[in-house]
């Protein structure tokens, strides 16, 4: 049976990736001016994070971590964690945050199949049906001008 102790650290993990992510989607949402789409919640930690930026103290990316951590921890408190939210390192802490000079974000592009897809071929008709065909075609001609005469 798991320990609390594992429970815990299974709602830090997903509560943390639910953080960033978040926090990625408000981003791009601010981006595209779309901010007022957002609940009232996310609106608030997206104003804070904006509060922090414009008091100058700290850096974007510190920012930035400064209101995943806040968006983590509460998370982690609705999810049923227990206790203080534990520290989790994750391999994003090291990447910067992009700036609105430096965009990650791209347009999407449909990419051209590297071969052109086969030609279709006409369906032939087989000689053998043609053939019969011709046959009716010319037995029927036969029966109706014989009957007419």
């Amino acid at each position: 049976m798991p320990s609390t102790t594992d429970s815990n650290l299974e709602i830090a993990k997903r509560a943390n990736d639910e953080a960033r992510a978040d926090f990625a989607t408000w981003v791009m949402m601010a981006k595209l001016k779309s901010l007022d789409a957002l609940p009232q919640e996310a609106q608030t930690f997206y104003a804070g994070y904006l509060a922090l930026l414009a008091r100058g103290k700290q850096s974007e990316p510190a920012a930035a971590e400064a209101t995943i951590q806040t968006v983590y921890r509460s998370y982690y408190s609705r999810m049923g964690g227990t206790g203080i939210a534990p520290i989790i390192k994750t391999a994003s802490r090291s990447r910067p945050m992009p700036d609105d000079n430096n965009s990650n974000v791209t347009p999407f592009r449909r990419i051209k199949p590297n071969t052109p897809p086969p030609p279709r071929e006409k369906k032939k008709l087989p000689a053998a049906l043609i053939f019969i065909g011709l046959i009716v075609l010319a037995v029927a001609w036969r029966y109706l001008t014989k009957g007419s005469l």
